[in-house]
């Protein structure tokens, strides 16, 4: 019966755990900067149609695919 504990207290982060954090979020969004830029450059030529034609692809594809999961573990 987890509703009636009390929630622990958050915890103030030390000054090396700040900057361990800090570092981590910089490598985070610089890595992703990096890989949208990269996409950014392979699409860049492509036209509405083929970015659309991309986009249901993916999300048939992906979609399908969890479909696929949640009736899996369902069943």
């Amino acid at each position: 019966m987890g509703l009636f504990w009390k929630k622990p207290k958050n915890k103030t982060l030390t000054d090396g755990q700040e900057r361990f954090a800090d570092k981590i979020g910089m490598a985070i969004t610089h890595r992703q900067t990096q890989i949208a830029t990269y996409l950014n450059r392979k699409t860049q030529y492509w036209n509405r149609a083929s970015k659309i034609t991309a986009l249901i692809i993916f999300c048939l594809v992906f979609g399908g695919a969890s479909i696929c999961l949640l009736l899996k573990a369902i069943l």
